[in-house]
């Protein structure tokens, strides 16, 4: 079979168009913004841990933003918020897709009173983003990594 510049320019844009997708499902194309970390306290209605990341639904019902002890400004820049929007609905959170976060898989249930710290991606859909979780027996599991793209507020 003869591979003439019309089918490899075919293959090649099909190769970028492909390559870019996954990029930006991983959010390496995101902006998430580090100047307004939003707390999330609440119940567990789904939880996911298969490929690509880790996936927890939870029903917002927390307003009151505890004395939280974390150490990582490369992460979290600003004032921990609960946005009003947010009490009441359930917002799905992606994890970093590491394996500390697959292996939660043993350690939360639907129901399961949670809380998350996440990052919005400054880009539509502006999904949430997280590598911190807090478990009901006040265990703390939270990953320093990341491709991610970290900004200081959404323009």
């Amino acid at each position: 079979m003869k591979f003439g510049p019309k089918r490899i320019f075919l293959a090649l844009s099909l190769i970028g168009l492909t390559g870019s997708a996954v990029l930006a499902h991983h959010g390496i194309s995101g902006s998430y913004d580090t100047s307004a970390p939003i707390v999330l306290i609440g119940t567990v209605t789904q939880a996911t841990f298969s490929p690509p990341h880790p996936v927890i639904s939870l029903r917002v019902e927390g307003t009151e933003v505890s004395d939280l002890a974390v150490d990582r400004p490369d992460e979290f820049n600003g004032p921990f918020t609960v946005r009003a929007e947010d009490v009441g609905t359930v917002q799905e959170v992606e994890f970093s897709p590491v394996s500390m976060f697959y292996d939660l898989r043993d350690d939360i249930e639907v129901g399961d009173s949670v809380v998350i710290l996440a990052l919005r991606n400054c880009l539509a859909p502006n999904e949430l983003r997280s590598s911190w979780i807090q478990l009901p027996d006040g265990q703390v599991h939270s990953y320093t990594g990341g491709l991610h793209e970290k900004v200081d507020g959404c323009s």
